[in-house]
């Protein structure tokens, strides 16, 4: 499994949904897509992390930094992939889709 792929699904096992994939291979030295995400409590989000944790541990892919945990906008550096986790209010208000709106990006069916 792709680390997008084992990051959406760890979105999915706890119900969050709006999930869009950006492509920013080319346009970010730091990193080659973000993903956004929303949840509709905390407790979702701090699940999410440890879905990550337990389904990376055996591979390549590494946890660099965790940024807001347990708070309404959470951010997962995972270095080629950064994964904002949002509280369907903190999206809403900081809209953060039309930062980058000229992005190429991909919306991922909920479940």
């Amino acid at each position: 499994m792709s680390l997008e792929e084992i990051l959406i699904d760890c979105v999915q096992k706890v119900n969050g949904n709006n999930i869009l994939v950006y492509d920013m291979e080319g346009r970010n030295p730091f990193y080659d897509k973000m993903i956004l995400a929303s949840v509709s409590s905390l407790r979702q989000a701090d699940a999410i992390i440890s879905y990550i944790e337990d389904g990376i541990k055996d591979t390549e892919y590494k946890i660099r930094h965790v940024e807001g945990q347990s708070s309404p906008w959470v951010l997962v550096d995972l270095n080629s992939i950064i994964l904002s986790i949002f509280t369907n209010e903190e999206r809403e208000h900081f809209q953060v889709e039309k930062v980058y709106m000229d992005y190429k990006s991909r919306k991922i069916e909920d479940k």
